[in-house]
């Protein structure tokens, strides 16, 4: 029944207003899930760039900790054999990974806005976050066959570099 029939003709503005009130805080909620969600991009981009810092740390510490750490990190044999004959291989190779390393950090902080953006910014990103996503995926899959890779290292490693790779790929949706 219309409500100019039944008298009840000033409740429109009222229900009106509701709607509209309703509307407004729906869109305050998606505006808030919008940030909270830039935030938690954000958090896991700046946790992808503190994974690869570690990361070059732990190598170029490695150069000069010595066989130990080597043999915690679970260097190949090669590399260890090299860091034993005094031979480039070992702290070439540790010097490579740090770099390799390194240039993630500062892609993945280029993207927080902490430094300059790099040449193909995107590009790296994604592909930084492939080779991660795809070295946790591998592990479960190559320890089948080969249970020296079932141990509590590397099992963080995949972990936490899943995570990272994770952080490269919010880096890439992110920029633009």
């Amino acid at each position: 029944m219309p409500s100019h029939i039944d008298g009840n003709a000033d409740h429109e503005p009222e229900a009106a207003e509701t709607s509209c009130a309703s509307v407004k805080t729906k869109l305050c909620l998606l505006m808030e899930f919008h940030l909270d969600t830039r935030k938690a991009g954000r958090l896991l981009i700046a946790l992808a760039v503190l994974i690869s810092l570690c990361g070059v740390v732990i190598h170029i510490g490695a150069i000069f900790a010595g066989l130990s750490w080597l043999r915690f990190f679970n260097a190949p044999q090669s590399v260890l054999s090299s860091y034993e004959a005094g031979t480039w291989l070992a702290p070439a190779s540790c010097l490579v990974i740090a770099g390799l390393m390194g240039t993630c950090a500062y892609y993945a902080a280029s993207a927080l806005g902490v430094v300059r953006r790099p040449p193909l910014q995107r590009t790296g990103l994604l592909l930084m976050s492939a080779i991660c996503g795809v070295r946790a995926a591998l592990l479960p899959v190559l320890a089948i066959r080969h249970p020296e890779l079932r141990n509590t290292f590397e099992i963080l490693a995949a972990l936490i570099w899943g995570s990272a790779g994770v952080g490269f790929m919010v880096s890439f949706f992110l920029t633009s």
